[in-house]
């Protein structure tokens, strides 16, 4: 199997059109069909990556990055980082089909991310000592990925024209790292991720208090929608539209009193739960930030 994957690796990287779309199906059929070998021949990808400078058409360089999409797979979790560095070098490339194809491959990385980070749990156990020890270094590798991304954003922002949304800017090293981005911040997980640094105990005092009212209004309202839900939403506010969205998010019909109670949940809510444009803060803490630096 390390030698069938080699020769398919090697077609990719210089092989004709013709050649390299098919040694793209047979990975993947080699995947599918023989999974338990592939995963132990995967690693042969990795003797492979430092060679991309030296890949001399551009057509190539799209299929290695696309064609590696099932290697991530198989490596992300313990090879992360080697495919980490990998991806921040090739969503610099100056052809947007080669940044395009590693991105789509590199979400096999923010799946071994948001699963290690926050790993699922049957029932009501707790995580074992070992998924412990791996969601502290998952977090840590988490954080770490997405400030090398925020680096590299800056290097670029001379290609940012005042655009509100990414799908308006134009084709660019700066948009890809931007829609990299996007998919790690945009994430529940990432909220998860940020949250944990300390807050002042009133903080989370109140967090508490709230906590326990919005799932319990919840109920009351017949709403669709969990806890964690409202949470997201707030914490994502450009994406969902704020409070008026959130507002939509409890049940319709409501007597004017009730609206009125609710309304004023969420606006606490909003004021005192992390918000990704704040960098996880929340907006009382900022305005505690802000005194303190004008003492």
């Amino acid at each position: 199997m390390e030698n069938r994957l080699r020769d398919l690796i090697a077609v990719l990287m210089s092989g004709s059109r013709p050649e390299f779309k098919q040694a793209k199906k047979d990975i993947a059929s080699l995947w599918h069909h023989e999974m338990a070998a592939f995963k132990k021949s995967a690693h042969v990808v990795l003797e492979f990556l430092p060679q991309f400078d030296g890949i001399k058409k551009d057509e190539n360089k799209q299929a290695f990055a696309s064609g590696l999409y099932y290697f991530f797979l198989t490596l992300g979790d313990d090879h992360f980082e080697v495919l980490k560095n990998f991806t921040l070098e090739v969503i610099q490339h100056p052809k947007g089909h080669v940044r395009e194809a590693i991105r789509h491959t590199a979400d096999w990385l923010y799946c071994s991310l948001s699963g290690r980070a926050k790993p699922f749990v049957y029932g009501k156990k707790s995580a074992t000592p070992k998924q412990n020890a791996e969601i502290i270094v998952a977090r840590e590798q988490y954080l770490k990925y997405v400030e090398e991304i925020k680096g590299l954003i800056d290097q670029y922002e001379n290609f940012y024209n005042g655009e509100k949304y990414i799908e308006q800017m134009k084709p660019s090293v700066y948009k890809s790292l931007q829609q990299l981005l996007s998919r790690l911040i945009e994430s529940p997980v990432y909220r998860n991720v940020v949250q944990p640094r300390q807050v002042t105990l009133e903080i989370f005092m109140k967090r508490k208090e709230l906590k326990r009212a919005i799932a319990e209004m919840l109920i009351k309202t017949k709403s669709k929608y969990e806890l964690e839900d409202i949470l997201d939403a707030i914490y994502i506010e450009d994406s969902h539209g704020g409070i008026p969205r959130i507002l939509n998010m409890f049940d319709r019909g409501w007597a004017s009193a009730e609206l009125d109670d609710i309304l004023k949940l969420i606006t606490d809510a909003w004021n005192y739960f992390p918000h990704q444009s704040l960098d996880g803060l929340s907006p009382a803490e900022m305005v505690k930030q802000y005194g303190k630096s004008n003492e």
